[in-house]
């Protein structure tokens, strides 16, 4: 008699998978994202008054680090068109849009990864 082993990798979005405790690593790993987005959001704003000549490096630098920390997500043209339009750049793009990120994830909204 033959017998098939089927393995394959668990997944956190699949329906098979068991829910996050609160106060667990899911969470915490989620609320360190969610600083680490909004600390770097800060800083890339808070330059971008200081050195306002160096833009691009600091929106380039945000778009890496919120590319690493939340995955591809559409959401994220949202935050550099604007940044594209001179005068308008100076506003704080980056931290309403980790604002967004955060409270739109602590709502319940589904992860568009």
């Amino acid at each position: 008699m033959k017998r098939t082993i089927i393995i394959r990798d668990a997944d956190a979005s699949a329906p098979s998978a068991a829910p996050a405790v609160p106060g667990g690593p899911q969470t915490r790993s989620h609320k360190a994202r969610a600083v680490l987005t909004v600390l770097c959001a800060l800083i890339a704003d808070g330059l971008q008054w200081v050195l306002p000549f160096l833009w691009p490096v600091w929106d380039g630098a945000m778009v890496i680090a919120i590319l690493v920390l939340w995955g591809r997500r559409w959401e994220i043209l949202l935050a550099v068109i604007p940044e594209l339009i001179p005068g308008v750049e100076l506003a704080p793009t980056w931290t309403i849009f980790a604002g967004y990120l955060v409270l739109g994830r602590r709502s319940g909204k589904p992860s568009a990864k």
